[in-house]
């Protein structure tokens, strides 16, 4: 997982792309996933109560996607912070 979030700041810099602009879209795409995860979770509880439980295993494998996107960008901030 580490060595993707490198190599994607890798490639961001080779495009040309500063740390601050990538820092930013990682902030932003951040905060959108965690919106996200969070919808996702209220939808999760929906269907519980409603017994609907193959919905519910549906959006947990969905929430899990959400989660490791979550991490592989908080992982390539805390590089961007290293590199400074």
């Amino acid at each position: 997982m580490k060595y993707s979030a490198v190599l994607s700041i890798l490639v961001l810099f080779a495009c040309g792309c500063n740390r601050t602009e990538a820092r930013t879209k990682l902030l932003n795409e951040q905060e959108i996933l965690k919106d996200s995860a969070n919808n996702i979770r209220e939808r999760i509880g929906g269907c519980m109560q409603k017994g609907v439980y193959d919905s519910a295993e549906a959006k947990k494998e969905q929430l899990g996607a959400v989660h490791a996107r979550l991490i592989a960008i908080q992982s390539s901030i805390d590089s961007l912070e290293k590199m400074k």
